[in-house]
């Protein structure tokens, strides 16, 4: 797997926000392994990572029932998993639409002290696309505000897939930054339990000196910043709009590569969207960080409000296919854009990082409809949208 394909991009972006820190009480432990995290479900498979602190190898154990009985420890180039700020293990060949059990096993590099921890037995469940119904949610912009990230996973149920829609940091500029943002969010929270995890990034998740280090701590479906997924009645094409500004962009400092980015993914779409989970699909909607369109389209604010340079690329390859509704983040407003002729695809857009913006949303799909919900961290219902399926 090639896990460098693309240039990333840094830069000296402005904090957004007020950024807040976890309490001491829910920080993991020093130098022990942090809560696994289950990512990139498919199908048929899985990738487990979890956050470590100094070099160790590790490995995984599974299985159908608590015995487990199974163990993935291979890199696919004949090592161990191995990592000194986390280890990812992907494991293959499992069955749709089923509930596996695991843990995770820690073996430092010390040969003095060659500690082995375990993790406590967690569960996961892989997707199923033929399964009659679909539940997903979405957190978007959380710009590492403790507060907020620890109040979204209290209020986020049990689902097929939580879907991470961008801006996860500010930019990424210190040592341990990435891993920790990642994998030990809100200092600790457990974020896949009960909802495996996928990830879309966000502009800001492009920017810094560290940002290199995303790929390897975030597991991808097809270990590429974009991707598709079908989800019972539900099928989604996850999309990376890349940075708010042309590539050009002084503030960019040359390092930016989004318009070959874009510019792949069309094709890519085009390919997908005839593929038959895909075009055969009763609901059918785009994940992406910036919206692809906009209540006020006219203004110049310096940065994009929505993709227009995404939205040129992708318009018609979404149109045809039939896209019912794109999910995106980035204004730290909530919105809703209804569809039109010239845009048939609604265009929903959650919040932002503080208490009073943040917004979680959740999808409910069945045979009769598909109903997507927007709530505040009070739990109370803000937009409500329902979707009839496709002929």
């Amino acid at each position: 797997m090639q896990r460098r394909q693309f240039i990333h991009l840094s830069s000296a972006g402005a904090l957004i926000g007020t950024q807040q820190t976890a309490s001491a009480q829910t920080a993991p432990t020093k130098n022990e392994p942090g809560i696994p995290v289950a990512m990139a479900p498919r199908p048929d498979g899985i990738e487990i990572v979890w956050r470590i602190h100094g070099l160790s190898k590790g490995y995984v154990e599974f299985g159908t029932d608590k015995e487990l009985g199974r163990t993935a420890g291979n890199d696919g180039w004949g090592l161990r998993p191995a990592g000194d700020e986390s280890i990812r293990v992907r494991i293959d060949g499992l069955k749709p639409g089923t509930t596996y059990h695991y843990r995770t096993v820690t073996e430092s590099f010390d040969r003095k002290d060659p500690k082995v921890t375990r993790s406590e037995l967690r569960s996961f469940r892989t997707l199923a696309p033929t399964a009659k119904t679909s539940r997903f949610c979405v957190w978007n912009d959380t710009h590492k505000h403790a507060e907020t990230l620890r109040r979204l996973s209290e209020l986020t149920p049990e689902a097929d897939f939580l879907l991470w829609n961008g801006d996860t940091c500010n930019d990424w500029h210190q040592p341990g930054e990435v891993a920790d943002t990642l994998l030990s969010p809100g200092g600790g929270i457990d974020h896949s339990k009960g909802h495996p995890l996928l990830l879309v990034r966000g502009n800001h998740d492009l920017r810094g000196t560290l940002a290199y280090q995303l790929e390897e701590h975030a597991a991808m479906p097809d270990d590429q910043p974009w991707f598709a997924v079908r989800s019972g009645p539900v099928a989604a094409l996850c999309l990376d709009t890349g940075e708010d500004k042309p590539d050009d962009h002084p503030n960019l400092l040359g390092r930016a590569a989004c318009e070959p980015m874009r510019r792949e993914q069309a094709s890519w779409i085009k390919e997908t969207i005839n593929r038959a989970e895909f075009a055969n699909a009763p609901y059918r909607i785009v994940f992406c960080h910036i919206p692809l369109r906009w209540t006020d389209e006219t203004t110049d604010y310096g940065y994009d409000y929505y993709s227009r340079r995404s939205r040129d690329l992708w318009h018609e390859h979404l149109v045809a296919w039939g896209c019912q509704m794109v999910i995106s983040g980035h204004t730290h407003r909530d919105a809703h854009l209804t569809a039109t002729e010239a845009f048939p695809y609604q265009q929903l857009v959650g919040g932002g990082p503080k208490k009073e913006q943040a917004r979680l949303i959740t999808g409910e799909a069945d045979e009769q409809r598909l109903v997507v919900s927007m709530a505040d961290l009070d739990g109370n219902e803000t937009r409500r949208l329902e979707l009839s399926p496709l002929a």
